[in-house]
């Protein structure tokens, strides 16, 4: 890897050791080649600083150490004790669903991290980058890394983690519904520029773009501020943290394309060309990107001449305005050209036999 800038600029922190970056994507299957070491302590350090990281978020998200003999929102009457919104149980919960391997590939999948990967000739040839556990290994890695660079700063470690995974998304919404303009903004760098967008982040206390916005804070806007430069145009985006300001800032730069005329279709340009095989996960996915509403599948089971089994499927989505119903002996297959139909439909090629 050549070029760590855009890794640092994206988490918003730089090392002063960049061999503990680097360390951080290479791959075991590397090291035991050309030898040298891999990331996989990092791994082991990072799965411990997360931890710490994601305690410590959700406990000012939803707790609160009182000052007046009463928090009238819990009704309580325990000054100056910690007080939470929810339970333990609830907080194991959510604990689980935001450092969950599905949950951390995703973030992965936002950053586009896994690009960067140092392999052996096996994973190379493997495309093991894919792999949910191997970006899941690279996420912990980098935190890990993170946390050596800094010694153990935690609140440099919680910045860096609130800069990879959109926390306030999922407190307002949940992991799998929230809306990714991050996602759609890689996407199109990716297909029509050829790279990752080169994030660049700031707040009140790190002024490192080089300019003082306090008053966006005082205007509510938020301390953090994340800017995307493209074709000399500057895109802002203010939040509570860096990946609530990299949001907002690709938000705005979406919105440009779209009215700019570089993005004619919205839907064709996230979903790419139709795919009968992958009809299901690719209107799935326009969902998750908040562009259509949830797809609606209704089953009825029933029989031919002969015995057989013989499924129903009708699939709906709203913004169609018609539902697609198809029949197969296999139940994914009906609800897979189902998904397709009503997929061609939305983009306007779909053509009535």
């Amino acid at each position: 890897m050549s070029d760590f800038r855009k890794i640092e600029q994206t988490i918003g922190y730089t090392f002063g050791n960049k061999d503990l970056l680097q360390q951080a994507f290479v791959r075991k299957s590397y090291s035991e080649e050309h030898g040298g070491q891999n990331n996989e302590v990092l791994e082991f350090i990072g799965d411990k600083a997360l931890d710490f990281a994601v305690v410590r978020i959700m406990m000012e998200q939803f707790g609160i150490i009182t000052e007046d003999k009463e928090w009238s929102e819990f009704k309580l009457r325990n000054p100056k004790h910690f007080q939470t919104r929810y339970g333990e149980g609830k907080f194991t919960d959510i604990k689980q669903d935001l450092v969950k391997k599905q949950a951390l590939s995703k973030a992965m999948d936002s950053l586009g991290f896994q690009n960067y990967l140092i392999m052996g000739q096996g994973d190379t040839k493997q495309n093991r980058q894919d792999s949910l556990s191997v970006k899941e290994d690279l996420f912990e890695a980098i935190v890990g890394a993170v946390a050596l660079d800094c010694g153990w700063d935690m609140d440099t470690i919680t910045r860096v983690v609130e800069s990879m995974i959109d926390f306030d998304s999922y407190f307002e919404n949940d992991l799998e519904n929230s809306q990714n303009n991050v996602a759609l903004v890689q996407e199109w760098f990716q297909k029509n520029e050829g790279r990752l967008p080169q994030y660049q982040y700031l707040n009140a206390a790190e002024n490192t773009i080089g300019e003082s916005f306090n008053g966006a804070h005082e205007n509510g806007e938020g301390l953090y501020k994340c800017q995307l430069i493209f074709e000399r145009e500057y895109f802002n985006g203010y939040g509570n943290n860096n990946a609530e300001a990299r949001e907002k800032c690709a938000e705005c730069f979406y919105n440009w394309l779209e009215e700019n005329g570089y993005i004619v279709d919205p839907i064709l340009e996230a979903v790419g060309d139709p795919d009968e095989t992958q009809s299901i996960r690719q209107l799935n996915e326009l969902h998750q990107k908040k562009l259509i509403s949830k797809p609606i599948y209704t089953f009825k089971q029933g029989y031919d001449d002969n015995g057989c089994a013989v499924w129903r499927c009708e699939c709906l989505v709203e913004e169609n305005g018609r539902s697609f119903c198809n029949y197969s002996n296999s139940k994914k297959e009906a609800q897979r050209m189902s998904a397709y139909e009503s997929l061609l439909d939305l983009i306007g090629m779909y053509e009535e036999e």
